[in-house]
């Protein structure tokens, strides 16, 4: 089993503010605007109908978060042709398993999510799209390597600018949502990035960095509140979050080998809150107020109608936090980004440390 190497990877996420400032700054040069206004050109050429958004790993996790926006930007909008579009997101073994072409695909377009860009599933997804005579111009990619198969083999290739690390995920993740949700706004015919939209990730990056430097202090009064008594770790989320907690559940094995899972709030009240007792614990993941009674419903059969379990409350709302922290069985942390599309970049980072930390209380780290 590899040792994880504590300092080096801490290294990493305090590095994340700075990789992040890299991918906006490239998107904002020059190069960066002349490869969206291309696309967007394409986009209105091609007229295009569906986009597919295929990855595996974190790289999956990540399209929640273009498949939130898309698909209620599409639904909402009664101007053609964006409300008759559809974005469908593929883990790439099942897109290569179960994905079944339709007779007209050209009014489509594949993105293929890989940091690498030369995984042998990804090359095989792009090999498929080929047999079906899919053209070049149809087939696009996401990644930190402007050399590899992707990049060489996609119409247009979309770079992280997340540079090397020393895990897979810690730097590229958060990369990768961001350009994610510029290519969302990209599809739904919205310039990827307005003033407004800048200022918002500037501030997210200030955050990102501010949290960073008094890291061991939340992250120690979290892991003090969850204790040590516990073997499982139920990440909740639902919407745009889900991106959070699908990851934050892969890297909770990962760092603190540690069962975790990442559930929607529907399906966890629907059979997993029944196994609530005194040592259960979750961390609730929350960027919007929609169902707001489901929330606090949720946390009052957590901590109180089950059991006596704690829940890590993070979210971004004045309202819900105020009423978590009314709760002695919730951890309250808000954070101060609004944009319920950029708060997973928040999300995660917070969680990475957490878990980080819960790797050295288990005495796993070097």
């Amino acid at each position: 089993m590899a040792v994880i190497e504590f300092d080096k990877i801490l290294e990493d996420f305090i590095e994340i503010p700075n990789g992040l400032y890299k991918c906006l700054q490239y998107y904002l040069s020059p190069e960066g605007k002349e490869i969206f206004n291309t696309a967007r050109a394409k986009i209105k050429k091609m007229k295009i109908r569906t986009i597919f958004f295929i990855g595996h790993s974190y790289n999956f996790f990540a399209s929640f978060l273009p498949f939130y926006y898309l698909n209620s930007q599409f639904k909402k909008s009664t101007i053609s042709p964006f409300k008759n579009k559809e974005c469908i997101i593929y883990e790439i073994d099942e897109f290569l398993n179960y994905f079944r072409p339709r007779s007209f695909l050209q009014d489509s377009i594949f993105l293929f999510i890989s940091q690498s860009g030369n995984s042998l599933q990804i090359k095989q997804g792009v090999r498929l799209l080929w047999k079906h005579n899919i053209e070049k111009e149809n087939i696009w990619g996401l990644t930190n390597n402007s050399e590899s198969f992707l990049s060489k083999n996609t119409q247009y290739t979309f770079l992280t600018k997340s540079g090397q690390e020393q895990m897979y995920g810690i730097k590229s993740y958060p990369n990768t949502l961001l350009v994610l949700y510029f290519l969302a706004r990209l599809f739904s015919d919205a310039e990827s990035i307005t003033p407004q939209i800048e200022e918002e990730i500037r501030n997210l990056i200030f955050e990102i960095r501010f949290y960073g430097n008094d890291w061991d202090y939340h992250t120690s009064s979290i892991i003090n509140f969850l204790g040590e008594d516990y073997d499982f770790l139920y990440f909740i989320s639902k919407g745009t979050s889900l991106c959070t907690a699908q990851q934050a559940a892969q890297s909770c094995k990962a760092y603190a080998r540690t069962f975790g899972e990442g559930i929607k709030m529907g399906l966890f009240m629907r059979g997993p809150f029944q196994i609530v007792d005194e040592n259960f614990r979750c961390v609730l993941i929350v960027s919007d107020e929609v169902g707001l009674d489901d929330i606090l419903n949720a946390i009052d059969t957590i901590t109180k109608k089950m059991g006596k379990g704690k829940v890590v409350l993070i979210n971004n709302s004045r309202k819900l936090s105020s009423l978590g922290r009314a709760n002695p069985n919730v951890w309250v942390f808000e954070h101060s980004t609004k944009n319920s599309y950029l708060a997973p970049i928040f999300e995660i980072n917070m969680l990475q440390f957490v878990l980080l930390q819960r790797s050295k209380q288990l005495g796993i780290v070097d």
